[in-house]
């Protein structure tokens, strides 16, 4: 009699662990699918916030300058410009302005914003008047070069078509990193053929104002403004 018991038992007890196991498989199963599909989700948030924070810190080094033998200047004026060429970069607008226009500081902008073609699309390009707070050379009005940031865009925006995506997505950031910097009011924001000289129609009838500016007040309204160094 308590053999026969004592096989029942084994038999509950066998019957038992084997349901357990089963159903602790089970749910090892599913936890991977679990783990992953958590670890994707964490994955693609932590990757887009590292990019976010590599490029607004990319953006920051850029505009860097050594403050300690270089005085800021009292930056009240962002200037766009397009360079009225289909191809170009930083250096080869330097030597044509240093050759040809005989400017001794040679490039007229602070930064130009490359295209594909002689620079990378979308490439943040530094000029020296930038790095030496030199006053820039990018209209012929010789008050608004002492108090405005230079910034070109390579391309021909006038008898072309508009700036690239890379090209319109820096220019937004560079451009937002700037004016917050420096206290730049939206409204001192212009295109080069605003400025008070004679006629240009740069940055050309295609460039996109409208959204650019629209852009520059999406991105304020979702960044923390970096403080002005001293």
């Amino acid at each position: 009699m308590n053999t026969m018991r004592n096989r029942t038992y084994e038999k509950i007890i066998q019957y038992v662990s084997l349901t357990m196991i089963v159903a602790a498989g089970g749910i090892i199963g599913a936890l991977p699918l679990i783990s992953s599909s958590s670890a994707e989700v964490r994955t693609v948030i932590s990757e887009s916030d590292m990019l976010r924070a590599a490029f607004a810190q990319k953006i920051s080094q850029i505009c860097e300058i050594d403050t300690i033998d270089t005085k800021e200047r009292p930056w009240q004026y962002i200037v766009i410009h397009h360079s009225a060429s289909e191809k170009g970069n930083a250096t080869r607008f330097d030597t044509y302005h240093r050759e040809k226009k005989g400017w001794k500081y040679g490039l007229a902008y602070h930064f130009v914003i490359g295209n594909g073609t002689l620079s990378g699309d979308g490439e943040i390009e530094v000029g020296n008047r930038w790095k030496n707070q030199i006053h820039g050379a990018h209209t012929a009005n010789m008050d608004c070069n002492q108090v405005a940031i230079g910034i070109c865009l390579v391309g021909d925006f006038e008898n072309g078509g508009k700036p690239s995506e890379d090209q319109f997505d820096s220019l937004v950031r560079l451009t937002r990193y700037l004016s917050s910097k420096y206290d730049i009011p939206l409204s001192n924001i212009i295109l080069h053929s605003q400025v008070h000289q004679k006629g240009t129609a740069c940055p050309g009838k295609n460039f996109p104002m409208a959204e650019f500016k629209t852009s520059l007040i999406q991105f304020a309204s979702n960044e923390i403004s970096p403080s002005r160094k001293s």
